[in-house]
C-alpha cells in the first residue's frame, strides 16, 4: 500500500507516541510499587531498626497525603506551565536521591523527612502527571493511552510483593532501596526524558476543544457546551473514594462477616479482578463515553456490597470480582473523565483541583472505616461503603444526563 508523504511522517510519531504511552505505564509501574508496596512490606524492619512501632512508617504516608492535597492544584498549574513531563522527569531524579537517603540515613529524623519526601513525590510524579503527559502527547485522544497506563500500574502489587519479599530475605533493607533507587536511575529517568522529547507541550488551546466565548449568533462555530458544576464532579470522585479505600481492611471486614479462613482467597481475587476491569475498560477505548464507564463502575462496585451482604464463600468470590473490576476502572477513570468534562487545555490543573478533594479521602478514609469497624463491626463498615457507592453512583448518573443534554442542546441550534 502506497502511503502518502504526510503519513509516512505520522507513522513515526504515532509509534513514538506508542512507545512513549507504553513507557508512561511501565513508569507508574515502578515507582508506585516501589513507593508503596515496597516501602510498606519493609516497614516493619525499618521502624524497628528506629526503635519505633510500624504505624510510625504509615503516619508519615498519611502526613504526605495531607500536604500534597494542600499542594495539589498549585502543582497542577504548574504541570500545565512547564510540562508534565518535566514533572516526571525532574521527580524520577528526586526520587533516586531520596530513596538513596533512606538508605543511608543515619538517624531517624533524616530518614523520615526523606520517606516524606519520597512520599509526596509519589502523589506528584504518578497518576496524575502521566494522565497530563498522555494529553500533552495525544491532546483530547488520550484516553486510550490513559487506559494501557492504568493496565501497566494494576501490575504493580503483582510485581513488587513478591520482588521486595525475597530482596528482604537476602540483604538489609538498605540495601535493597539502594537498588531500586538504581533501578528509577536506569529505567524511570530515560523514560521520562524520551517522554519529554516526544511530546509537544500544549501551550495552546486544543484544535478540537471549544473556545471560551461563543461568537455572534448567526456565527457557525459551535457553541461551546457548558461545563458541569466541579462539585458535583468531586462528589462523584469522593464518594467513590470511601468504597475504594475497604482494602485497606479487606480481611478483618470479610472475617468479620464470618468468611474465616476463605477470606485469604476472597482477598487474592480482588487483585486480578482490578487489572481485568482496567483492561476492560482499554479494549472498550473511545467506543463508550468516559463518565458512562465511571456510572457502569460505580453500580458494579454498589451491587458488589449487595452481593456481600448475602454471606457464603460463593458471594464473597463473586464480591471481589464485581468490586475489583469496578473499583479497578472507577479510581482511575478519573483522567478520562476530566478530559472529556474539561477538555485539554488546563487538563492538570483541574486535576490538581480533584487531586486535592481525592488525597484527603484517601488519607482520612481508612481511618474512618477502622473506628467503624472498631465500633459498630464488619457489617456496619460495609453500609457504609455501599452508601458511598451508591451516592456516587448518583452523583455519575447526573453528570451522564447533564452531558448527554449539553450534546442534544448543541445539536439543535
Amino acid at each position: 500500500m502506497r502511503v502518502s508523504g504526510d503519513d509516512e511522517r505520522a507513522l513515526p510519531r504515532t509509534s513514538a507516541r506508542l512507545l512513549a504511552v507504553n513507557g508512561l505505564g511501565l513508569y507508574v509501574m515502578l515507582m508506585y510499587g516501589i513507593t508503596y508496596y515496597a516501602v510498606t512490606t519493609a516497614a516493619p524492619r525499618m521502624a524497628a531498626e528506629f526503635g519505633y512501632p510500624t504505624s510510625s512508617i504509615f503516619a508519615v504516608i498519611t502526613v504526605s497525603l495531607l500536604a500534597t492535597a494542600a499542594l495539589a492544584p498549585r502543582l497542577g498549574r504548574l504541570s500545565d506551565q512547564i510540562g508534565a513531563s518535566t514533572i516526571l522527569l525532574v521527580g524520577a531524579l528526586l526520587r533516586a536521591v531520596l530513596l538513596a537517603g533512606m538508605a543511608l540515613a543515619p538517624e531517624e529524623l533524616s530518614f523520615a523527612l526523606a520517606l516524606l519526601l519520597v512520599q509526596i513525590l509519589g502523589q506528584v510524579t504518578e497518576y496524575d502527571a502521566t494522565f497530563a503527559a498522555t494529553v500533552e502527547l495525544s491532546g483530547v485522544n488520550a484516553r486510550s493511552g490513559m487506559s494501557q497506563i492504568t493496565l501497566w500500574g494494576g501490575l504493580a502489587s503483582t510485581a513488587f510483593w513478591p520482588a521486595t519479599t525475597f530482596l528482604l530475605e537476602r540483604m538489609h533493607w538498605r540495601n535493597m532501596l539502594l537498588i531500586y533507587a538504581a533501578v528509577i536511575l536506569l529505567v524511570c529517568v530515560p523514560i521520562a526524558a524520551l517522554v519529554r522529547t516526544a511530546s509537544c507541550h500544549r501551550r495552546q488551546p486544543d484544535a478540537t476543544n471549544f473556545p471560551a466565548s461563543g461568537g455572534s449568533s448567526d456565527s457557525k462555530e459551535p457553541v461551546p457546551p457548558a461545563p458541569p458544576p466541579f462539585w458535583l464532579v468531586a462528589a462523584a470522585f469522593a464518594l467513590g473514594g470511601v468504597a475504594y479505600n475497604l482494602p485497606y481492611l479487606m480481611l478483618p471486614v470479610l472475617e468479620g462477616l464470618g468468611l474465616g479462613a476463605s477470606a485469604v482467597i476472597v482477598a487474592m481475587v480482588f487483585g486480578p479482578s482490578q487489572t481485568a476491569g482496567r483492561f476492560f475498560d482499554m479494549v472498550l477505548g473511545d467506543r463508550v463515553r468516559a463518565v458512562t464507564v465511571a456510572v457502569a463502575a460505580s453500580a458494579m462496585v454498589a451491587i458488589s456490597f449487595a452481593v456481600l451482604l448475602t454471606g457464603g464463600v460463593a458471594t464473597g468470590i463473586a464480591f471481589a470480582v464485581l468490586f475489583g473490576a469496578g473499583a479497578g476502572v472507577g479510581y482511575v477513570v478519573r483522567g478520562s473523565v476530566m478530559l472529556a468534562l474539561y477538555g485539554a487545555e488546563g487538563y492538570a490543573a483541574s486535576l490538581g483541583q480533584l487531586g486535592r478533594i481525592r488525597l484527603l479521602v484517601t488519607a482520612l478514609a481508612p481511618l474512618g472505616l477502622a473506628i467503624v469497624l472498631d465500633n459498630l463491626g464488619a457489617r456496619a463498615v460495609i453500609y457504609v461503603c455501599a452508601a458511598a457507592a451508591l451516592l456516587s453512583l448518583a452523583c455519575f448518573a447526573t453528570l451522564s444526563i447533564f452531558t448527554r443534554s449539553n450534546r442534544e442542546a448543541n445539536r439543535q441550534l
